[in-house]
């Protein structure tokens, strides 16, 4: 793949760069390495969480990166994927990376494409070539992928990337058989250009981010996920689910997410 000349990734000052890796609790990057965007990209699913409160909160969502600071490392909330996806494409591009945004859309059973624009990924090249990163899911995988068709382990996930006309196909290995995930090309696109399916999503009935309220994070051997009123945690051992009294006591206790009121039912 040739990288493109010309990103369209912005960049950070070095004052937001040090208070964006104290949120993500990560030290200073001394080299844009394979080895520091694994950490990074760990870091960050560990500690920012995937979430749309803002859409039940009826709040406004903004992909204006001076915002997206403000609510992601200053007011230490979470986003879903333009959010996150798009401001740590600019955190990665600020410590040398060359990182650019692609957007990804589903791909359907009969081989057909879903919407464009439907989801935002990144690709950074670190070493040999560009690295398939994303941290705005609520199973992000805890490190970067490699855009080959031989199976990877990342995290506790086997994954592929296999390329299929002119785009790239990402697959993960789920109970015990390959599930498709996002279909992406490599062309570099600017945060705004997501603006629309961000509003969509934001605003339409037919999304799935309008039905309930939810916050996901990773950790180190699943993921936990706060969906309404239903604390759904995933391990080693399984999956356990329970109804919780105090949303707002869950959320700030194992999120590190405050809001003022609870969204939810």
């Amino acid at each position: 793949m040739t990288i493109p000349e010309h990103q369209v990734a912005p960049t950070l000052d070095t004052e937001v760069v040090d208070r964006y890796l104290a949120r993500i609790e990560h030290a200073p990057v001394d080299e844009p390495t394979t080895a520091a965007l694994t950490s990074l990209q760990d870091a960050h699913v560990r500690t920012v969480p995937f979430e749309n409160l803002d859409i039940h909160l009826g709040w406004p969502l903004s992909l204006d990166l001076a915002d997206l600071v403000d609510k992601v490392v200053d007011r230490r909330r979470g986003g879903f994927c333009y959010e996150l996806n798009g401001l740590f494409c600019a955190l990665l591009a600020s410590l040398g990376y060359d990182a650019w945004l692609v957007e990804a859309r589903v791909r359907n059973a009969d081989g057909s494409l879903g919407p464009r624009y439907d989801h935002a990924r990144i690709l950074a090249a670190a070493g040999d070539g560009p690295l398939l990163v994303d941290v705005g899911t609520g199973v992000s995988p805890r490190g970067p992928i490699r855009l080959d068709d031989d199976p990877q382990r990342v995290g506790h996930t086997w994954f592929r990337v296999r390329a299929v006309d002119g785009r790239y196909d990402s697959d993960a290995y789920v109970d015990d058989a390959w599930a498709e995930g996002w279909s992406f090309e490599p062309t570099a696109r600017a945060l705004d250009e997501f603006l629309p399916r961000c509003r969509y999503h934001e605003r339409s009935p037919d999304s799935h981010f309008t039905h309930k309220p939810i916050c996901t994070l990773v950790t180190s051997d699943g993921h936990v996920t706060l969906a309404d009123r239903e604390l759904i945690t995933t391990d080693a051992h399984g999956r356990h689910e329970e109804t919780v009294e105090d949303p707002l006591a869950v959320l700030a206790e194992r999120f590190g997410v405050a809001v003022p009121r609870w969204p939810g039912s």
